[in-house]
């Protein structure tokens, strides 16, 4: 059996005529079909009217998506695809930019022995019959490029939604699938090419639908977003160097987040204070703690609103305030005391010793923060006397090497 699936979204004023086209065309053939719709959380009646062509169609399925964070054309697919009873599964847009009389070409490609068949309009521009605006056209030649750059080199048109799939190898794509949106399509062909999979680019007739709903800046942005998902959800702790350092980047991630929280935390800091003592002539005993406090509040936002925001932590946000204002009291302790020991006791210059400071802050502002401040709760609960003993630890230090 040939499963065809139709992603669809308030698609009811549009589908109508693809399914017709489909009625007559699988009149026409000897081999047993299913035609999977899949409704992705549509607040039109496109379900209810893709039904009224039960009758028409043989085989015909509507699976109803609800609403949800996933939703997208990908996650449509992927579920359609999980779903579908064929051994070969053929998805196309709902509007039939590629006519339904193409796929031949991608069955013949499966049954010679490929694993996947994917439509092209690059390889063959005289198919292409009515074509996008100069604009999007720019914008896909963009972002191929960046697709065989990054992700998968070798396929000049990845985007085109006509693509076909033998489930017997295939299956375990949709299996591991992470990208539901844009760029779905260029994952599935990035984990095909990990597992060694034959694929066929074909190239097929293809005309654009005015209606098109894709944003050609917008929709960019997040496609090429895609592409750096997909590189950094499947990389590996092998292989090339660009493989792992996506891969460290990834599992490693957090802390670089810190990191560069720590950065801009730094230059709010000293641009404060540049500005309270040379602008507006303040002390500098009254400015640096202004620019330090003020640094502490904007690295602690930013940490809360993105660093760590997807961790489940029900503490009240003043809670979390208040022990990110005291892991930040003992890495200034700390600080004290690395600089002290280094230039006091083992002559290291100043600045060189101020250096030294800013890892072991970093490591100790990243380590207390990422298990106490914003611990997930749910991984039960922190060491926080510990912590604590840490920082007085830190503070006893610095008091005896001070005096």
């Amino acid at each position: 059996m040939i499963s065809i699936i139709i992603p669809a979204f308030n698609e009811e004023k549009r589908i109508g005529v693809s399914l017709e086209k489909l009625s007559r065309f699988l009149k026409t053939r000897k081999e047993d079909f299913e035609v999977l719709v899949v409704d992705d959380a549509s607040t039109d009646n496109t379900k209810r009217f893709v039904e009224t062509f039960k009758t028409k169609i043989p085989n015909l399925r509507v699976l109803r998506l609800e609403k949800s964070p996933y939703a997208g054309k990908g996650l449509a697919v992927n579920r359609g695809a999980l779903t579908a009873k064929g051994s070969i599964v053929i998805f196309t847009d709902a509007d039939f930019s590629t006519p339904v009389t193409e796929i031949d070409k991608l069955l013949e490609k499966i049954k010679s022995g490929y694993d996947i068949a994917i439509g092209s309009r690059a390889l063959d521009r005289s198919l292409v019959k009515k074509r996008q605006s100069p604009w999007r056209e720019l914008m896909g030649r963009v972002f191929n490029v960046l697709v065989r750059l990054l992700v998968v080199p070798g396929i000049v048109d990845t985007q085109c939604g006509f693509k076909a799939f033998n489930m017997a190898t295939c299956k375990i794509l949709f299996e591991n699938e992470r990208i539901f949106d844009f760029g779905f399509d260029v994952e599935l062909l990035f984990l095909a090419r990990k597992k060694d999979l034959k694929i066929a680019e074909v190239p097929v007739y293809w005309h654009n639908d005015p209606a098109s709903r894709v944003h050609p800046i917008k929709d960019a942005f997040s496609m090429f977003l895609d592409l750096l998902k997909i590189r950094f959800f499947h990389a590996e702790k092998k292989g090339s160097v660009v493989n792992r350092a996506f891969y460290y980047l990834y599992h490693y991630r957090t802390f670089f987040m810190f990191s560069t929280v720590g950065v801009s935390n730094t230059i709010v800091d000293f641009g404060l204070f540049y500005a309270l003592t040379r602008t507006a002539k303040m002390d500098l005993l009254i400015a640096n703690p202004i620019s330090v406090e003020t640094a502490i509040i904007w690295s602690f936002f930013w940490n809360n609103l993105w660093t760590f925001s997807k961790r489940k932590n029900q503490r009240p946000l003043v809670i979390r305030f208040f022990i990110f204002q005291f892991v930040s009291l003992g890495a200034l302790i700390l600080s004290q005391d690395v600089l002290f020991t280094l230039n006091k006791f083992f002559g290291v210059f100043d600045l060189f010793a101020k250096a030294a400071t800013i890892p072991a802050v970093l490591i100790f502002n990243y380590s207390l923060n990422s298990r106490w401040t914003f611990r997930d709760l749910n991984h039960g609960r922190g060491v926080w006397y510990l912590y604590t003993a840490f920082i007085l630890l830190f503070l006893i230090i610095y008091y005896l090497i001070s005096n």
